[in-house]
């Protein structure tokens, strides 16, 4: 073979093998994917596009870290139903997108997220735990009337179970208040709610909805404070179409301690009155929720311009409900589920000071505002009643009781959710 030659062959292959060298080279360099550092960051207001299952959330924080690809860290703050604020670790990410599946402290969480133009979008899928199977469609239960004996009478059309249930057990020397009032305020809630609430849903991913009246006016004799009516006049007054779906994200349940907690998400209420003019709200309002009582006391009385009759303990009471969620009861009795809040839990509210309740002060304060009709007025004196013989009390539950049903659809209202607690509460916060 002659030298030119040799060397030619010896030329094709150095650049064959500078070229292979090259194109690895390239290949290496492709392969090398720094989007994570993109993608790392705090994300909220503009900057945020969350959606919860097919709802998009509003007023959120969600923050993204990393010191790789390979071990992002995403947490989300007052998200997840029960969770101040939720860590899902060990996440990939893979041209400024990632996805997975996470378990929390409440929920199974599925989610997707991408980072465009410094804008996260995140699609999250909750399903949260349910050990006891509360997540269904409670309708209210039925208006039943019956003989019921208490201060050496008898009362053959008494209220004896309706959308309202209520254990109050309390016995002086002149009087059983509570058979008598227990009545009463089965009757009340036996004819109000159902003229405004047909359903309750505890949904899988944490949400709680229901379908309401919006438009239509409550019929209520002042009467039937004293003498509720027939079972055949009160069910002419509830509607039976025309409800409409209450939106989702207003308020959420969630399992703990072997307690059902209720919690309200004040920056989705503040979006769904205010709209755009709602950006940053949420924060402020918590920033307040976190004050001491005292001084959030001072503070709502400035906004309302005037003084705030209730006890720095009432006001942590609250407070505590609205940023932890209200912790309700339960127990199990005769194929029956009852969620509720006893007397311990109301004592704040209930007890007097200095010839007073808080709850009657907030009732006045209520009606002087105008805020409770003139009509209603009469219900005042028996709360009186109630904070007056309050030391002799010995039950005060307030219940939701909740009958097993299957999944199938029916239209008669005989599952049984009382379920004035959630939504008298929910009113009340």
């Amino acid at each position: 073979m002659s030298k030119k030659l040799l060397y030619l062959l010896t030329l094709i292959c150095s650049i064959c093998l500078f070229t292979a060298c090259g194109d690895d080279d390239e290949k290496k360099e492709e392969e090398i994917d720094n989007s994570w550092e993109q993608v790392a960051g705090t994300y909220e207001g503009e900057k945020l596009a969350l959606s919860y299952g097919e709802t998009p959330l509003t007023e959120k924080k969600v923050t993204f870290s990393a010191s790789s690809g390979t071990n992002g860290t995403l947490a989300l703050t007052n998200v997840i139903p029960g969770e101040d604020v939720t860590t899902i670790s060990d996440i990939k990410v893979v041209k400024s997108e990632f996805s997975g599946t996470a378990t929390t402290t409440n929920a199974n969480v599925e989610y997707t997220g991408s980072v465009k133009d410094e804008v996260m979008t995140l699609k999250l899928t909750v399903v949260m735990n349910d050990p006891n199977g509360w997540a269904k469609t409670y309708n209210l239960a039925d208006y039943t009337t019956g003989e019921l004996e208490y201060n050496g009478h008898t009362n053959p059309s008494a209220v004896l179970a309706g959308a309202g249930y209520v254990n109050y057990v309390c016995v002086t020397s002149s009087s059983d208040y509570g058979t008598s009032y227990g009545a009463m305020f089965r009757g009340l809630f036996g004819i109000l709610l159902p003229q405004v609430l047909n359903s309750v849903t505890l949904g899988t991913d944490g949400t709680i909805t229901a379908e309401y009246m919006k438009g239509k006016g409550v019929t209520f004799d002042q009467s039937w404070i004293f003498q509720s009516p027939a079972k055949e006049t009160a069910e002419a007054l509830f509607p039976t179409s025309g409800w409409l779906d209450a939106p989702k994200h207003l308020a959420y349940w969630f399992h703990k301690d072997g307690k059902l907690y209720t919690k309200l998400d004040l920056g989705n209420i503040i979006t769904q009155v205010m709209g755009s003019d709602a950006e940053g709200m949420s924060g402020i309002i918590n920033q307040i929720m976190s004050s001491d009582p005292a001084t959030l006391k001072g503070l709502l009385g400035t906004m309302l311009g005037i003084e705030i009759p209730i006890s720095d303990e009432t006001i942590a009471l609250l407070q505590n409900w609205t940023i932890n969620g209200i912790p309700m009861n339960v127990k199990t009795e005769n194929g029956h589920t009852y969620l509720y809040l006893d007397k311990a839990t109301f004592d704040p509210i209930m007890k007097m000071r200095d010839g007073s309740s808080d709850l009657l002060n907030i009732w006045n304060m209520l009606s002087t505002a105008g805020i409770i009709p003139a009509e209603a007025a009469m219900a005042g004196m028996l709360l009186t009643s109630i904070s007056s013989n309050w030391d002799a009390t010995e039950a005060f539950d307030f219940t939701i009781s909740l009958l097993r049903q299957s999944d199938t659809i029916t239209t008669k209202r005989e599952c049984g959710l009382v379920s004035h607690s959630l939504f008298v509460f929910t009113l009340f916060i």
